[in-house]
């Protein structure tokens, strides 16, 4: 019994996911045949196969999951995100309901190939072909009465269009010259598409504003990709059910459709856990934490990442002073940590103007619970991507007016954050604001530097070229071709390159920078961010409160009790 028999929910996970349900693809053609008769799948909807395999499977999945989470309903859109690849959002476990089609479909691809053109023997030997006895068992495929070709006629154009991105006469080729490397490929694409839009359309209203971060990836592989070898991935019972809640949008806490407010600061609040990152009270005890560990984090990738990719020969700088000429001598630090851009650039060097590129971490919310100042009642949430952009334009726009300036005590000068981002802007110095959510989104600027993701607009954090000049150039100068972007891809060029042999990170599941440093990214999102809503949770003491009565808690309403952490809160 794997729950029975380990104690580590983190391992009993990864283990479940690799060692069973990726392990039995092979007798999903066989369910197929066995099950085509009673089933009322559409070959439209060839990704919801039906039969009592799948249910069961869905079944034992389900039942993993709410063991792990100690939770007793799983909801549609939890279902869905547990079947999702952890590259787009999910934890990655499989299911027949999934891939039953497409593997009954590519295995008699394959048979067909080889009645057609004979048994592949090698590259360099010709075809065997079959003798005419066994190939005449397959011919007349359209009116052929074989269970096993009328199947195959009714799902395999669906599937031969996705592997051929043809919409007619695609039959021919893909039986036949269509690679079965390349079939896996689209099928798993297609997949994860048309789960990725099943569960947009199941999610609850707390969770429709933020589809962008949930679907975001970087906390799945957090939770489930890294390398156990490596006690740093290890996380705690507490933290890894804590995170996966939060992976799967499973509900903390359970109120029988009361609302919540928060005992600390009265606001309302989510079942989800999102107001954990919310609340201004908790705030002032976590965020720090949480910006300084993922700042150490940041500045550790720096030190190994630009060197490869030419974009620095020195080490980074973390926090320091002197950056800004008029105030040199003082404790102003306007980045978190900057790299030194090489005066003379050789041949291998990115090619780049600037003297300095700085980052500074911004922490957003995700805006679940809004204020009702912004409404009353009806305050709807803003999107993600709109708080995120919110976030770096208040590092490019440092304050409301230019005129609201202060005074430094160590030089007795007075001077306005846009000041600070003229001098900045002047000494060829880029700031990039380094903006993430509670469930690991980044912002549109470190997403184009890092991923190379285009930005639509010229100015999309909306700043006044009139009332905030030198601001509005510097956010647009962060968009443009005078600072690098997608440096991860260079990286990867540059590794596979220099190294075709080599993992970037000593395992086959981080073969890349890219996919290495996304990884490290979920883990910091699992210890920096969800460490910081474990704590938020134990200064909540008994929970939230339900709104009708502010003397009762969600413990007291519905005596429930989610044994997620050592907490009284986590109910």
């Amino acid at each position: 019994n794997l729950l029975g028999g380990l104690k580590d929910d983190q391992t009993i996970l990864q283990l479940y996911r690799q060692c069973t349900t990726q392990r039995l693809n092979h007798l999903f053609p066989a369910d197929v045949y066995a099950h085509a008769n009673n089933s009322t799948c559409q070959p439209y909807r060839w990704h919801q196969w039906d039969s009592p395999t799948t249910q069961a499977f869905d079944e034992l999945n389900k039942n993993v999951i709410l063991a792990l989470t100690q939770k007793e309903e799983m909801p549609l859109h939890s279902q869905l995100l547990t079947n999702i690849d952890t590259k787009r959002g999910g934890i990655g476990i499989t299911s027949p309901r999934l891939k039953a089609i497409p593997s009954f479909i590519l295995a008699t691809k394959t048979t067909l190939d080889t009645i057609y053109n004979g048994v592949y023997l090698g590259k360099h030997h010709k075809r065997y072909i079959l003798p005419q006895p066994i190939t005449s068992l397959y011919e007349n495929q359209a009116s052929n009465p074989s269970q096993l070709l009328q199947l195959f006629n009714k799902f395999g154009p669906e599937i031969a269009t996705i592997c051929t991105k043809k919409e007619s006469n695609q039959m021919e080729p893909f039986i036949t010259s269509t690679k079965l490397n390349i079939c896996h490929e689209q099928v798993n694409a297609s997949i994860a598409d048309r789960l990725q839009a099943d569960v947009i359309s199941t999610f609850e209203s707390d969770s429709k504003h933020n589809i962008e971060e949930i679907l975001d990836g970087k906390l799945g592989q957090g939770l489930l990709d890294l390398p156990r070898y490596d006690q740093r991935n290890r996380q705690p019972n507490n933290l890894f059910r804590f995170n996966l809640l939060r992976c799967l949008r499973l509900n903390i806490w359970e109120s029988n459709g009361a609302e919540l407010i928060c005992p600390l600061c009265k606001q309302n609040f989510d079942k989800k856990g999102d107001h954990l990152y919310q609340c201004s009270v908790i705030g002032k005890k976590t965020n720090t934490k949480m910006h300084n560990r993922w700042n150490t984090s940041w500045h550790e990738y720096m030190n190994r990442i630009m060197p490869l990719v030419k974009l620095a020969d020195s080490k980074a700088m973390k926090e320091q002073t002197g950056l800004v000429k008029s105030l040199r001598g003082s404790r102003v630090r306007p980045f978190d940590s900057h790299i030194n851009l090489p005066t003379i650039s050789n041949d291998g060097h990115f090619r780049c103007r600037l003297n300095k590129i700085g980052f500074d971490i911004i922490l957003c919310n995700s805006d679940t619970c809004p204020p009702p100042s912004r409404g009353g009642s009806d305050a709807k949430s803003n999107k993600i991507i709109t708080s995120l952009i919110a976030a770096e334009k208040s590092k490019f726009q440092r304050g409301r007016a230019i005129s609201k300036a202060r005074t430094c005590h160590d030089t007795g000068i007075t001077i306005s954050g846009e000041e600070i981002i003229e001098d900045l802007y002047n000494s060829k110095m880029q700031l990039i604001p380094f903006a993430i959510s509670p469930l690991g989104l980044f912002g549109p600027t470190i997403n184009r530097f890092l991923y190379g993701k285009s930005i639509d607009s010229d100015n999309i954090h909306n700043i006044s070229a009139t009332s905030f000049p030198h601001a509005h150039k510097m956010a647009k100068r962060a968009s443009s071709a005078e600072v690098p972007s997608n440096i991860l891809e260079r990286a990867n060029d540059i590794w596979r390159r220099q190294h075709p042999t080599e993992n970037f990170g000593l395992s086959y599941k981080s073969p890349d920078p890219s996919t290495y440093y996304t990884q490290q990214f979920g883990r910091d999102i699992c210890f920096a961010t969800g460490s910081a809503g474990l704590e938020a949770i134990s200064l909540l003491g008994d929970g939230p409160l339900i709104k009708s009565s502010r003397n009762n808690t969600c413990y007291d309403a519905l005596n429930l009790f989610t044994n997620c952490t050592a907490t009284n809160a986590f109910r």
